[in-house]
């Protein structure tokens, strides 16, 4: 059992196991379980006071934490409690975690997409401008590197811009796919700003599939989110997960789209609050209800 495994664990740090010359990694190690060991018990409450006959006793706040759904995401919502409608919750954090429709991203002359490495980042970025193809056929999708800087910049400061309108030559758009260090990534919007000031820029982060609640709070923090948009990949490889979604939420990052298959012409979408509200709905009457 992981309770079992758990104490083991604890004994192990309180008979020393853990270096006594770090006192700081000691107590770091200690909090951690500590941690843990609350959230476990939070969820073996729940489970204890659960029967068959008693089931329509969960609230909706219980609902959410049993299929995944942490603590402090929830408390970021004021007006939820366990009497609101598990429908009207399940909206609420649908609308927190979906971007939806945005000017400045649809008017935007310049999309940076950057990724970790294995992130399906230059994937994407192949079905973006074939996304946006289809889409907008009255602007031409440029696609470039930032590894030629002196060639990127030549062509974002030529940009005929969409806010343009005297200009009767078609509208362009930049899609650049950058390499994955976030100072090139810093160092590339302010020559980008430099270049053309008057150009709008969206930054696009692919996301794969599969990440825990703990890594996307440490790897996808960001100082403004605004203006930065997320792209959940590799959806063909694994389903995207409740704590995913939690740890998304907390860090008031919006997705944008959802990508899955090598196919350029294929498996890249817009995400949409719908289609998250049905798969959490789904979540709660399979594990609960």
């Amino acid at each position: 059992k992981f309770s079992s495994v758990l104490n083991r664990k604890v004994g192990e740090a309180e008979a020393g196991q853990y270096p006594k010359s770090s006192d700081e990694l000691y107590s770091a190690v200690t909090n951690k379980i500590e941690k843990i060991s609350k959230e476990i018990s939070g969820l073996k409450l729940l489970i204890d006071n659960y029967s068959e006959s008693e089931a329509a006793e969960f609230g909706t706040i219980d609902k959410l934490r049993l299929i995944g759904f942490m603590p402090a995401t929830i408390n970021k919502f004021n007006d939820l409690s366990n009497e609101t409608e598990v429908g009207v919750a399940v909206r609420k954090l649908a609308i927190a975690f979906v971007n939806g429709k945005c000017r400045h991203f649809d008017e935007s002359d310049i999309f940076v997409i950057t990724g970790q490495k294995g992130s399906g980042k230059s994937t994407f970025s192949n079905k973006f401008i074939s996304l946006q193809q289809d889409i907008n056929t009255e602007t031409d999708y440029l696609s470039f590197s930032d590894q030629d800087k002196r060639k990127l910049l030549t062509a974002v400061k030529s940009l005929n811009l969409a806010q343009d309108k005297h200009n009767a030559s078609k509208r362009q758009a930049l899609i650049i796919d950058t390499s994955n260090q976030e100072n090139d990534l810093n160092l590339l919007m302010i020559d980008l700003c430099k270049a053309n000031p008057e150009a709008k820029i969206s930054i696009i982060h692919t996301l794969p599939v599969g990440s825990s609640y703990e890594r996307l709070k440490i790897d996808c923090k960001i100082k403004s989110p605004e203006r930065h948009y997320w792209a959940f990949t590799k959806l063909d490889t694994y389903d995207l997960s409740v704590a995913e979604i939690s740890a998304m939420i907390e860090l008031d990052n919006k997705c944008m789209f959802f990508s899955g298959m090598d196919k350029v012409k294929d498996g890249a979408y817009y995400s949409k609050v719908d289609q998250i509200e049905a798969y959490l709905l789904k979540k709660i009457k399979e594990e609960i209800s």
